[in-house]
């Protein structure tokens, strides 16, 4: 128990279970170790920000990369990103989902993790040495459980599926497009990708009811004021609200030319553009309107 090796993992996305409410500057990782066991525990916010840092830097140099967490103490991990190739960012998509889906791994996509985490462990002392004199020190957390599966959402919440490293994201939700349903959406949800009050591009699911009354509100409002409209979502105290919002020309553009962005990147990071910045401090203010009213 005393000489055990490091139990390094590859962390896998941000998550978070139904209705929870995560203790303040911890955010809930999923992550797969080398044995192909996956957990979802959580982990200081220093940890998150820095494994988000490191996965947008990999981003923008148009890198395919995992991110690999060192363990520096029992429970406490140290992110660090390395370029993969093809075959483990196949597997590295097909992992995440089974990790959703039902927390367990196939045996042919266990064989994959050991051999990631092993790219860094030539450099894994300097790593942890360098980081842990300029990180903020974290407490230990619990140990990890295995992680049965993933709940759903109740119908009148969403169920995040980031494309970007993001433990939360900030209402108003403004909705881009959306998206038709894959083998891991259930009956009652649709896939929706929105930008989110910080700028960050999204997809969610939501319930099947909200998506089909989208398309149908949307276009009743552009009707009704002959002008161009997006849908927002805002958060109330116990639901989500959906409300609709007028657009300058350009404005729409603006949300279309991320719409394509994500389309032809599949990237949720880009630099907003001062229209579309307009667009989200409007959407802020209408959603407050409505709420003091």
């Amino acid at each position: 128990m005393f000489n055990r090796g490091p139990n390094d993992v590859v962390f896998l996305q941000a998550v978070r279970y139904a209705r929870e409410k995560m203790p303040r500057g911890k955010v809930r990782m999923l992550y797969v170790d080398a044995a192909g066991k996956v957990y979802a525990s959580a982990v200081g916010r220093s940890v998150y920000e820095l494994a988000r840092d490191n996965a947008a830097r990999m981003a923008r140099s148009h890198k395919s990369f995992a991110t690999v967490g060192l363990e520096s103490a029992p429970g406490r991990f140290i992110p660090t990103t390395v370029e993969i190739g093809p075959d483990e960012v196949w597997a590295l998509e097909h992992i995440l989902e089974h990790a959703l889906k039902n927390g367990r791994l196939p045996d042919i996509l266990k064989k994959y993790v050991r051999p990631i985490i092993s790219l860094v462990e030539a450099d894994r002392e300097a790593v942890v040495a360098a980081t842990s004199k300029s990180r903020r020190e974290t407490r230990p957390v619990v140990r990890p459980r295995v992680l049965d599966r993933l709940p759903y959402y109740p119908e009148r919440d969403i169920e995040i599926s980031m494309p970007i490293y993001k433990a939360e994201y900030s209402y108003p939700l403004i909705v881009l497009k959306g998206l038709p349903r894959d083998e891991q959406t259930p009956a009652n949800l649709g896939r929706l990708l929105v930008l989110d009050a910080d700028g960050d591009i999204a997809i969610v699911k939501v319930p099947s009811r909200l998506f089909r009354s989208l398309e149908k509100g949307l276009s009743g409002m552009e009707g009704k004021s002959r002008r161009p409209a997006c849908a927002l979502i805002s958060q109330q105290a116990d639901s989500l609200a959906v409300s609709y919002m007028t657009v300058s020309q350009p404005q729409k553009k603006s949300l279309e030319t991320l719409t394509r962005y994500f389309e032809e990147t599949g990237g949720g990071k880009q630099s907003i553009s001062s229209t579309a910045r307009a667009v989200i401090v409007r959407a802020r203010e209408s959603t407050a309107a409505r709420a003091i009213r």
